[in-house]
This record gives structure tokens, sequence and C-alpha cells, in this order.
């Protein structure tokens, strides 16, 4: 059985999503802050058969990156983030987040990874799905209940949130890649529960049909 929690973090209020199941695999999505009540959330999941786990970053800004480091080195877990977006932070712009003087340092990246690829957290198994628009190397999470093959969760990212989607006016933005990629997360079911980088979880049949964003 999946169990996802939220821990809201930092000025922006980033959604960092703590994934996990009743084998003790966990994987954290996004702690961009707050480093104690994410590692805290943790703690509290089943610590006597907790595996290592990962950290799995959906892009690199700082509000997404900054805690990466330390609850991956508290909890034993890798650290994974898209290779384009890693070769993105390493430029001049960095986690981009000096305009609001929170800048976080760029994050030890374990391993990278590419378009489809399968990242496999113990039992659970999250599907890349690269959406640049937002960033270059932006990418969304899609995993599928291993208890209900009909039930989908995904990650967003700062890619799509409920009744928006990602700026494109930042570093690296680009809004004919956000549609192209809003066209790509339109290939998937409608029954795919949206957990955004942002806000509140939506899915991905309200969002068809409410945002005003979504290609028609």
């Amino acid at each position: 059985m999946i169990k996802i929690d939220r821990v809201v973090v930092g000025h922006l209020e980033t959604n960092c999503w703590i994934v996990s199941n009743d084998k003790g695999d966990i994987a954290v999505i996004d702690p961009g802050d707050d480093t104690d009540a994410i590692c805290a959330v943790i703690d509290g999941l089943a610590p006597e058969h907790k595996n290592a786990g990962a950290v799995i970053l959906t892009h690199g800004h700082f509000d997404h990156v900054g805690s990466a480091d330390e609850v991956a080195d508290d909890n034993g877990s890798f650290v994974y983030m898209s290779e384009e977006e890693f070769s993105f932070i390493q430029g001049e712009q960095g986690t981009g987040g000096r305009e609001f003087d929170l800048e976080a340092p760029v994050p030890i990246v374990d391993f990278k990874f590419h378009d489809r690829d399968i990242l496999e957290v113990g039992a659970l198994k999250f599907d890349v799905i690269m959406t640049p628009g937002h960033t270059p190397g932006s990418v969304c999470l899609l995993l599928q209940d291993d208890t209900d093959e009909q039930k989908y969760y995904l990650f967003s990212g700062d890619t799509l949130f409920a009744q928006s989607i990602g700026r494109t006016d930042l570093v690296g933005g680009d809004e004919t890649k956000m549609t192209q990629s809003l066209e790509r997360l339109d290939t998937l079911p409608d029954n795919v529960e949206v957990f955004p980088g942002h806000g509140t979880t939506t899915t991905l049949e309200l969002e068809r049909a409410i945002n005003q964003f979504w290609p028609r």
C-alpha cells in the first residue's frame, strides 16, 4: 500500500512529498527546506524497517533542492536529478534564488536520469517524463499503485498546478516547450492524481476540463 505525506516547506510554501509503502521503501520528492520537519515525518514511517530510499528532484530551483543534501545524509539516501537539469544549474544562475536572497547550493547528485527512465526505490517505481518549460530539465514522475493497477500518481513539480502551470519567464523557461510538455501529459489517463510542487492536489481529468493553459 502506498502512502503519500506532504510537508510544506520554505518561504515559497513548496510541497515536499514523502512517498512510502508497507515494505519500508521511501522516496522524498523535492525537499526544499525545513530539514527537521521532513526528517521527522520520515522517522515516523515504521523506522524499525525503514530502507535508505531516495531523494528525487523534479528540477533545480532553490525552493525544491535546498534540503536535498541534508535529508539524504540524515537517511542514507541517494539524490537523483535529470542530467539536463543538473547541467543547467551548473550555470551562472545556479539554483535561481539570488534575486530573492534565498539561494541554495547546487546539491550533490548521485544519479542523473533521462526521459523514460524507471527510478526504482525498492518496490516504488517512478516513470520519468521529461517536461521542460519551467526549466530545461524539469520532470514529472509517474507512479503506479502496486495494489491497484488503475491508480496512478503524478508528481508534477512546477510543470502543472491545480488550475495553473509553472512560470516560463524565469531563466531557462520556455513557453513553447511548456505547451509541448503539457501535450505529453495529455496522453496520460484521466484517473491520474496530481501532486504538484505548490498548492493543492488535483487530477488530470479536472485539469483537462478547467485549466485555461491546457492544450486544446
